[in-house]
């Protein structure tokens, strides 16, 4: 008789099958069961000196994912910092395949930040992680967004039902 995979079943893959920019570094542990991505360039800025009233960047990376019951919930978490001055905002969407968290950081936001996602896997194969980031200002106005993603990481042991 085969047992129901349990949370702690779940494991990640050694390494991602896709990545849409080569400035991160994974780091998985020995057991698969948690990794860390450290960013050295996940970042926008909107200057002064910019006529952009708009700036995006946005990130992408697939992990397998194997040995997780459909309800399994895997937190995951995307840690950064933001400097906003008055009348610029900045934003962050933390996706993982259908799952979807949106943040917004108003004006005079000066903080870091850790955002989580509890990711329901369903029938997941793969961990697919996207993160969009994008500032924006009047036109006319010359407030600055310093917005960046430093870590996504997860793991699957510190699950609670």
């Amino acid at each position: 008789m085969q047992s129901t995979p349990k949370p702690s079943d779940a494991t990640f893959g050694q390494a991602p099958t896709f990545n849409s920019d080569a400035g991160f570094v994974l780091d998985v542990s020995d057991d698969k069961k948690a990794f860390t991505a450290t960013f050295s360039g996940l970042a926008i800025s909107l200057d002064p000196k910019s006529s952009t009233p708009v700036v995006t960047r946005a990130f992408t990376f697939v992990l397998p994912l194997s040995g997780a019951a459909p309800d399994t919930e895997i937190p995951f978490f995307v840690s950064g910092f933001v400097l906003s001055e008055a009348g610029a905002n900045g934003h962050l969407v933390f996706s993982v395949n259908d799952q979807t968290t949106v943040v917004d950081f108003p004006g005079n936001s000066d903080q870091s930040f850790v955002q989580q996602l509890k990711f329901k896997v369903g029938s997941a194969s793969e961990a697919r992680l996207t993160i969009l980031l994008w500032a924006d200002r009047e036109s006319k106005s010359d407030a600055t967004v310093k917005l960046n993603v430093a870590t996504i990481d997860s793991d699957v042991v510190k699950h609670k039902s």
